[in-house]
């Protein structure tokens, strides 16, 4: 990515409308290129830990910048950020864990990976694991270089009660409402720009590919 690309993406959340984007489509154009040459590059990294990332298709993990407004007050044609998330099970899994990439100007990019809306049968097998004695989810939140490559801990859309079934006072209660089990870090736009870029993405996919195995391995009971 270029200073360039996340330059328009600044100007288009200033002039979010039909006329000024076609008027820079060329912009437009070239940064999602440049985005889709690094899902190809992230992904082929992917492939070193998981056979299954060798048959993925860059395109059908990029997310179109063009935004559905038929429900959304928000009539804002475009975002203002370019997304892809790759997971084995395709871009509407909710069975598999997968990773997402997403950049933003001013410091929003970020690099994460887990569970987003996962099946309910996936979830409550995580919330099984995160209440019990030897908590695998809770050993590797407690690792220190884990958390260092991934400090954040997504908590949208927590519920505001410990689900029924678990007890109300269990030590990780906090962790028992999540309703996502995913982690991320912030990536900074000189990150985002620089040319090591891929680089970055790579040293790092080893720690969210353990996590992934790790949040798999209990989804499907192993």
């Amino acid at each position: 990515m270029t200073e360039s690309d996340l330059k328009f993406l600044k100007a288009l959340k200033r002039n979010n409308n039909r006329e000024w984007f076609q008027k820079h489509k060329a912009e437009a154009d070239t940064a999602q290129k440049n985005f889709l040459d690094l899902v190809g590059g992230l992904i082929f990294a992917l492939s070193e830990y998981d056979d299954a990332f060798t048959t993925i298709d860059p395109k059908s993990c990029v997310f179109r910048i063009y935004r559905d407004v038929r429900f959304s007050k928000d009539k804002s044609p475009y975002k203002s950020h370019l997304g892809a998330y790759i997971c084995a099970g395709g871009r509407k899994s909710d069975t598999i864990p997968g990773y997402y990439l997403h950049f933003e100007p001013g410091g929003q990019s970020m690099f994460a990976g887990g569970y987003y809306m996962p099946e309910k049968t996936v979830l409550e097998n995580l919330r099984k694991d995160v209440a019990a004695p030897q908590s695998r989810i809770v050993t590797m939140l407690a690792d220190k270089a884990f958390r260092k490559d991934f400090p954040v801990l997504g908590e949208e859309d927590k519920a505001k009660k410990v689900p029924r079934g678990f007890d109300a006072k269990h030590p990780q209660a906090e962790l028992l409402k999540m309703r996502h089990f995913f982690v991320y870090s912030n990536l900074p736009d000189h990150v985002v720009t620089g040319k090591k870029l891929l680089h970055y993405l790579g040293a790092r996919a080893a720690s969210l590919n353990r996590w992934n195995e790790t949040l798999l391995n209990i989804a499907r009971k192993r």
